[in-house]
């Protein structure tokens, strides 16, 4: 009983910020989920799958499933990349799908990409699943609730061999919806714009070494701002693995995914496979409820063969 009750708060808690999208702390793979700009800024073909679990021993806990594909194409000069997306906590399930063009330019000494994207998101509320205190049904809260909802997105996004940047609002439009039974009204939360700020650079010092620091910032009205600050160490022949960790802040709540210390490394299994895996401890109000949240990813490169010889990739 104690676990639904610190569940059912938390989960209030988190609608009140105001934080919706999914959040990865591998934000630096495939970046086309977040920013239609980075469309086809591999330069090649990528498919990457993420499973994301968040508070482990609680009851209802959010979950986020992610699959992503991203292609250049006509000589570099655009790109198309495509989303599917289930984010689900509690008794809400939402699944999107999300179709990303970007236009890609030379701009100084990297390539710069303007893309937008259009979304459909399949919301579903299993009111059958709730537990009220006094056990009576609440007629705006019963039977299956279906929302679909369509959305547009923007983002740009620059690249070259050592630096990137990305500014995207991947749902511009604000987006709720409406519950009505015998007269009465009730309001659901729907989607709201959020803004994703990010960057990261390699700083090399050889081919077995080099440092890897990045950042992201996501904003969304009714909430402070979140920030990850990340650091991570490449080593091996052109560096193979990655290892390193992010501390990320943001909303006071105490079911806010802020205050939180990322430990990561990925892993360049064969020339066209990465894998990469993250554990959160939590720092927080929830660190005494919850061990902490993981995070995998499974990264599929339809790149050429080169001779056997690996081509390091520091950013995704």
């Amino acid at each position: 009983m104690r676990r639904l009750y610190t569940f059912l708060f938390l989960l209030f808690s988190l609608a009140a910020t105001g934080q919706q999208e999914a959040i990865f702390s591998q934000f630096f793979y495939q970046k086309t989920i977040s920013n239609p700009g980075a469309a086809g800024s591999r330069g090649e073909p990528v498919l990457a799958a993420f499973h994301r679990q968040q508070w482990l021993g609680l009851e209802g806990a959010p979950t986020t499933q992610a699959l992503s594909f991203s292609a250049p194409a006509f000589a570099n000069r655009v790109g198309f990349g495509l989303s599917l997306i289930n984010d689900r906590i509690g008794f809400f399930d939402a699944t999107y799908v999300n179709a990303a063009y970007a236009y890609r330019m030379d701009f100084g000494s990297g390539i710069l990409g303007i893309g937008m994207q259009g979304s459909y998101r399949h919301q579903r509320v299993a009111w059958e699943e709730v537990e009220t205190i006094s056990f009576r049904t609440d007629p705006l809260r019963s039977g299956e609730g279906v929302f679909p909802v369509f959305n547009v997105g923007a983002g740009v996004h620059f690249q070259n061999e050592k630096f990137f940047v990305g500014v995207a609002v991947p749902y511009l439009l604000e987006k709720g919806f409406t519950k009505k039974y015998d007269g009465l009204v009730s309001d659901f939360s729907g989607t709201t714009p959020h803004l994703f700020i990010n960057a990261g650079w390699v700083v090399p010092f050889s081919t077995h070494f080099m440092v890897r620091p990045a950042v992201a910032v996501r904003v969304v009205k009714n909430a402070p701002p979140l920030v990850d600050l990340h650091l991570s160490f490449g080593f091996l022949e052109n560096t193979k693995l990655w290892a390193g960790a992010t501390y990320r802040w943001g909303q006071s709540a105490v079911a806010s995914p802020g205050d939180m210390l990322s430990l990561m490394c990925q892993y360049q299994l064969s020339q066209k496979v990465t894998a990469g895996a993250a554990y959160d401890l939590s720092i927080n109000g929830l660190k005494k409820e919850t061990s902490g949240a993981y995070e995998v990813m499974l990264e599929y490169s339809f790149l050429k063969e080169e001779g056997g010889v690996n081509n390091p990739r520091f950013f995704r």
